[in-house]
């Protein structure tokens, strides 16, 4: 077995608590799903109709703006979230450095 090959099987048997992705299975497979059957009509019957056409290009439209809102929204959360001061980020140093301190006052 290679190792890519055992790579891939350890990745296989991942608990859902740690996936890379937030959804379950189920819940990919009804997006790719939707996203499929969408593309279908998007290709087949919105080129012949002009309704169909215009609602499923305003429906792209507006999944647009709607990623690009969260996505400002984001970086607007993360500006205005306040983070823990510097001091407590010196203070675990400090209490690393105590220690490491220590352990060489025992030689």
């Amino acid at each position: 077995m290679s190792s890519s090959a055992k790579i891939y099987s350890m990745e296989a048997h991942v608990p859902a608590a740690s996936r890379p992705v937030p959804l379950n299975t189920r819940q990919v497979l009804s997006v790719t799903i939707t996203l499929s059957i969408f593309s279908f009509l998007y290709l087949v019957y919105a080129q012949k109709h002009a309704l169909l056409f215009y609602i499923m290009t305003g429906l792209v439209g507006v999944f647009i703006v709607f990623i690009y809102s969260a996505g400002i929204l984001a970086v607007l959360y993360m500006v205005a979230r306040d983070y823990p001061e510097a001091s407590d980020f010196d203070n675990k140093s400090a209490s690393s450095s105590s220690s490491r301190e220590m352990e060489e006052s025992k030689f």
